[in-house]
Parts: C-alpha cells; sequence; structure tokens
C-alpha cells in the first residue's frame, strides 16, 4: 500500500513539474567511494501558506546491497509566518515506514540559508527528531559562487542515539550547476553501524 502511495505522489509531482509555474525542483548524484547516491527534492507550492514537497534518496553500495539506503518522505507544511512553518509527513525509510509532525524555522538571506526543525517521528515507536540545513554561497567572480552545504539529522529516544545523518558538500556553483566533493555519515541501531561515503557530487536546480 505504501509503494502505492508514493507512487501515486511521483504521478502527482511528475504532472505539476510539467504544469505549473510554482515549483522548485532540484537532483543530485553522488559517486564515492563506498556507494552511488541519487537524491531529489520537489517542491509545489499551493498557494501562499500551504506547500507539499518529496524527498527520495536512493543510496546503493557498489559491492554488494545489504547496506543500501533508502529515503522517502512526502510533506505537507503550512506557513504560519515569514520564518516558522508546521509539517506532516509520511514516507519509508531503513527499516520501515514512517510518520513525523514537526516545527521548522527558516531563515533567508542573499548567500546564505538555515534551517532547523524540531518534533516527533514515529517508527517502531516515537523519537524526537532535530533537522538541523546550512547552505552558504559566497560570491567567487560575477558568474560563480562557492558552495558549501551541511546537513544534519538526529533522531533519539532522549536516551540514545537511534539514527543519524551527517551531509557535507563542498563545490563551486554556476548558474543551477553545483560540483565539488562530497561526505555522507549515516548512523544505525544506535551508533553501533556506521557507514561512510565520500567522494564527487553534482546537483542542478531546475
Amino acid at each position: 500500500m505504501l509503494r502505492f502511495i508514493n507512487l501515486s505522489v511521483y504521478i502527482i509531482f511528475g504532472t505539476l513539474v510539467s504544469n505549473a509555474q510554482s515549483i522548485g525542483f532540484s537532483s543530485e548524484m553522488v559517486i564515492g567511494n563506498r556507494s552511488t547516491t541519487y537524491q531529489h527534492f520537489i517542491e509545489y507550492s499551493i498557494n501562499e501558506k500551504w506547500f507539499i514537497n518529496n524527498v527520495s534518496l536512493f543510496d546503493t553500495e557498489h559491492v554488494n546491497d545489504k547496506n543500501n539506503i533508502i529515503f522517502i518522505r512526502n510533506m505537507l507544511s503550512y506557513k504560519l509566518n515569514k520564518h516558522f512553518k508546521a509539517n506532516a509527513a509520511f514516507g519509508i525509510k531503513n527499516p520501515g515506514a514512517f510518520a513525523t509532525l514537526n516545527s521548522q524555522y527558516q531563515y533567508n538571506s542573499t548567500n546564505f540559508k538555515l534551517s532547523y526543525t524540531i518534533g516527533s517521528t514515529y517508527q517502531n515507536g516515537f523519537t524526537l527528531e532535530q533537522t538541523l540545513s546550512m547552505n552558504y554561497t559566497p560570491n567567487l567572480t560575477q558568474k560563480t559562487k562557492a558552495y558549501i552545504n551541511l546537513f544534519a539529522v538526529v533522531n533519539t529516544d532522549l536516551k540514545q542515539l537511534d539514527r543519524g545523518i551527517q551531509q557535507l558538500r563542498v563545490g563551486i556553483k554556476k548558474q543551477q550547476l553545483i560540483m565539488g566533493g562530497a561526505f555522507n555519515l549515516d548512523q544505525f541501531t544506535k551508533t553501533e553501524k556506521t557507514l561512510k561515503n565520500f567522494g564527487i557530487f553534482a546537483k542542478y536546480n531546475f
């Protein structure tokens, strides 16, 4: 059933991409020492207050598939004011389906973006989930910018870490294309298992 729901969301977003103007789409590919990762972000503005978005990530090991990572999240957001949103989401990630309710703070300037989210996620029990995203793009020339992006997620039951993600991107941005170095860390099973992947990335903002 969950696969059917996610497939339906992809079809809906595909229709929106081809017909709507108020949509943002970015896709990224990372080729690393352990795996190849594809991820994308799609957001559609229903109006000035309501938004829907989809984040999908597929991480496939080069040698075998025992450590493959999947993350698909479909989210509905309501804009409370200039800086705050309330979000409700559902999706699938290792090891199964999940649902989330959270609040989000956003700050945007010309070359700097900050987002902090905190809320509760249910996946085989409730956890406190916090997400931090920082993006800095200082000008290098008239046509190019430096690109530094940090993304981190922490899931905890308030006693120990249940799931962790850290992603760092450093590179060069020229118009919609971004390329550079990538570093990923993924912690599972209360940090008993950590996966590392570092290499190069290419990202395009449509």
